[in-house]
């Protein structure tokens, strides 16, 4: 297993990381089987939520005021305790709330950092990034390192093979990523918004975290498109990210497979590709349909799924962006 001793030096071990990215319910977690197959993959089987749990807590949290803490007071009581919905969150606060939210996702055995790291490891971690100077937001940035780099070693990851993590809301962390880490790589998913709508109502029926309303979802899907096009228009990243319409995926799997895997740089022999293409087949999968994890996988299915005033809604809302993805609004 490899050590960790020197975390002010950052990351530790060199291998190749790629994240999947896109609005949620756009067919990551589908991308992410195909590309797990092979054996020089190494994938976080569950969604680490990494970003959102130890780095964005220090960029915005001590700037909220009573009013913006108590409209959240659930959440700041659960996450950064008493002291700090009243008074604010202070550096410790949040520090401790990323091993609160160690424990509470633990618990729920969903998405989070325990399919990563050991608690005490993380206590260990913690505590050493902490002794290293800098902000809090780079020590936040070094413990992400360390905590992927613990993961690596822990499962025999080897320097020529690749770390695939997918959480869709890393997205909006496109730019820490690629900045930190010179030899990661984003592949970002884009589907229809409508399909996205659609797909996330039928998984509501069993999972709160989907219980969005249509204004919102087509805020978060729009703010999706935006960021990945944002940042794929940056000279420092546009070699670096890789935008598949799932629509095309799913109509024609093998060849854009193969394009995506000489954009990670993946050796995929094409028998070897017909056979994942094969084997993770949406339609051989049994347990799927609404409030399934995967629901139909299907193309245009808001057609028949949403009601008329929500596709009503979206044309309204976000016609002018499906159009220009050219999606058609008819």
């Amino acid at each position: 297993m490899h050590k960790l001793d020197s975390v002010h030096m950052g990351s530790q071990i060199s291998y190749k990381k790629i994240f999947i990215v896109g609005c949620p319910r756009s067919g990551t977690t589908w991308l992410q089987q195909m590309l797990a197959k092979h054996e020089a993959v190494i994938p976080i089987k569950r969604e680490s939520h990494i970003y959102r749990l130890v780095y964005e807590p220090f960029t915005y949290i001590t700037r909220l005021d009573a009013q913006q803490r108590w409209q959240r007071w659930r959440y700041f009581l659960q996450h950064f305790g008493p002291s700090a919905l009243v008074f604010g969150a202070t550096s410790a606060d949040l520090w401790n709330s990323i091993l609160k939210s160690y424990r509470i996702y633990q618990k729920n055995n969903d998405i989070g950092l325990h399919h990563l790291i050991s608690y005490q490891q993380l206590v260990t971690l913690i505590h050493q990034v902490k002794q290293t100077p800098g902000s809090d937001l780079e020590r936040a940035q070094t413990l992400v390192s360390l905590i992927l780099d613990s993961f690596f070693a822990q499962v025999g990851g080897q320097p020529q093979q690749f770390l695939l993590e997918k959480t869709p809301f890393h997205i909006k962390h496109v730019d820490v990523i690629l900045n930190s880490f010179p030899e990661a790589k984003i592949i970002n998913i884009v589907r229809d918004g409508r399909d996205v709508c659609a797909s996330l109502q039928a998984r509501a029926k069993t999972k709160r975290w989907a219980q969005y309303d249509t204004k919102t979802i087509i805020s978060q899907w729009e703010k999706c498109i935006y960021l990945s096009e944002k940042f794929s228009l940056e000279p420092a990243f546009k070699e670096r990210i890789y935008s598949v319409k799932y629509e095309a995926l799913r109509q024609n799997t093998t060849p854009e497979l193969r394009h995506i895997c000489r954009f990670i740089d993946l050796p995929m022999a094409p028998e070897k590709l017909r056979q994942i293409v094969a084997s993770c087949s949406i339609e051989k999968i049994k347990n799927k349909g609404a409030g399934q994890h995967v629901n139909q996988g299907n193309i245009d299915s808001w057609r028949t799924h949403l009601p008329k005033e929500h596709i009503d809604l979206w044309h309204q809302s976000a016609g002018t962006t499906l159009a220009r993805l050219g999606y058609s609004i008819a």
